[in-house]
């Protein structure tokens, strides 16, 4: 059972395609959309989560979402835009 919604991952993935979250983002962008929310989410979660959803060398069981850009900002990978996952 996902913490923060439908895992907060995924929210940022859906706050991305609504318009909510801009490209490139990063920990100050996620941390803002958390707040808006109501989720009291600690900054080594938000880190850990984002690379982790960034990493194709972590777990193959945990999703990739997004390609890191620069150097803490990170985008959303081309297969997870659109309707579908707002």
């Amino acid at each position: 059972m996902p913490k923060y919604g439908r895992g907060l991952n995924r929210e940022v993935v859906g706050a991305m395609n609504r318009g909510v979250i801009r490209e490139p983002f990063g920990i100050a962008d996620v941390r803002s959309f958390a707040s808006s929310n109501g989720w009291d989410i600690p900054d080594s979660y938000v880190n850990t989560t984002l690379a982790n959803a960034a990493s194709s060398g972590h777990s193959h069981t945990y999703k990739k979402y997004f390609v890191r850009t620069i150097e803490g900002k990170y985008k959303i990978r081309e297969e997870f835009r659109g309707e579908r996952w707002t």
